[in-house]
């Protein structure tokens, strides 16, 4: 591996370790990405749904993503972010659990409450938030305007489960509609994940499976991945011997994946649009040291605010974003509501492409109401 890399070599590994190989296999990419971001937003699909099709998942195997399995695949739990974890993992998320138990101030909620979560498990087995007494919400509550006033108007019970489910006591590996199934751990959690891994385990787990991810990376980026210090991501790169590399334009030296064999890689096999929530971009500076762009997402921005749109897709072409677009789903058709392309970087057929391909996603007929700008 040489010394030093062009922007090009980079983008080229960053989008290698992300989009290739390829599988039709859930278990097979979810397992490679070490975890797949979630959320309610659901313009196009949803987002893990989102990050799923643009690795060549069939649309069944997303679709079957949160359903029940005999053997579970993945639990949900904080990673980046609120996110699907493959079950192997669960040994090594352990070092969050803990942070969860001894150090993160919860809402505090009476101990009588937690005793009839933990009632109606053992009556039940499993449940959601239909088996609680008040549901997940307050009733009667003025309407909720951001995420912060969602989180407060949860009721008891749901603060209880989810706070059991972060602490491990709680386990989610599907749902109901998109309501999470809870579980207590020993019937969740296949007996063979059923344990947990040290600290420094954990952290030589997470920080290698960032790495592998991102191809080359700052300490930082890693570091992002799994939401790690940055102190205790660069102590343990250094513990594990990794190469450092230096890439053309970015300050200091990057590190490199040791199981990175040759620089020239393929590029995405097709033009593809990735969320805002995908691994590939939710850095935002990691976005401008390769691409450089310093899009932002703005789904909690009032209309009148907003620079571009509603719900933004970056479009990989090869190993370049060239342009980005604004979709929605509306009533039969996927709505372009705008669009920026850069024709120097890429043709413009490979923005159709990225478009065409992801209304087949949601088996939309395309609609231009924004032409590239």
């Amino acid at each position: 591996m040489p010394e030093t890399l062009s922007l090009a070599q980079a983008r080229r590994i960053a989008v290698a370790a992300q989009l290739r190989p390829r599988s039709s296999r859930y278990r097979t990419v979810l397992e490679r990405l070490g975890c797949v971001q979630l959320d309610t937003i659901s313009a196009v699909r949803r987002a893990h749904e989102l990050t799923l099709l643009a690795r060549g998942l069939g649309l069944d195997e997303v679709g079957r993503s949160l359903e029940r399995r005999r053997t579970p695949v993945a639990f949900e739990g904080w990673a980046h972010a609120m996110s699907l974890i493959p079950v192997s993992a669960w040994p090594y998320h352990a070092r969050r659990r803990r942070w969860w138990r001894e150090e993160y101030q919860f809402r505090p909620i009476p101990e009588s409450i937690r005793r009839d979560v933990l009632r109606l498990l053992d009556e039940h087995g499993s449940v959601t938030v239909s088996h609680f007494p008040s549901g997940a919400m307050h009733r009667g509550d003025a309407p909720v305007k951001n995420m912060g006033d969602s989180w407060n108007l949860r009721t008891d019970h749901k603060h209880a489960a989810e706070q059991m489910m972060l602490t491990g006591e709680l386990a989610c590996t599907h749902r109901t509609g998109f309501k999470r199934v809870y579980q207590t751990v020993d019937k969740a959690i296949p007996s063979q994940h059923l344990w947990d891994a040290d600290d420094e385990a954990c952290l030589r787990h997470q920080v290698g499976t960032a790495l592998r991810n991102l191809g080359v990376a700052t300490t930082k980026d890693i570091a992002d991945y799994f939401r790690i210090k940055v102190a205790a991501t660069e102590r343990t790169l250094r513990e594990m011997e990794i190469e450092q590399v230096k890439v053309e334009g970015w300050r200091g030296r990057a590190w490199i994946d040791p199981d990175l064999k040759r620089t020239r890689l393929p590029g995405a096999a097709r033009p593809v649009a990735v969320s805002m929530f995908d691994q590939l971009v939710w850095l935002r500076e990691r976005m401008q040291r390769l691409w450089g762009h310093d899009w932002k997402i703005e789904i909690y921005v009032p209309e009148a605010k907003r620079t571009f749109g509603y719900y933004c897709l970056p479009i990989i072409a090869g190993d370049d974003i060239p342009g980005r677009v604004a979709l929605r789903r509306n009533n039969g058709e996927l709505v372009v509501e705008a669009c920026e392309w850069d024709d120097s970087r890429a043709d413009r057929d490979l923005l159709r492409a990225a478009v065409d391909l992801a209304a087949d996603w949601v088996g939309a007929e395309v609609r231009w109401k924004a032409e590239p700008a």
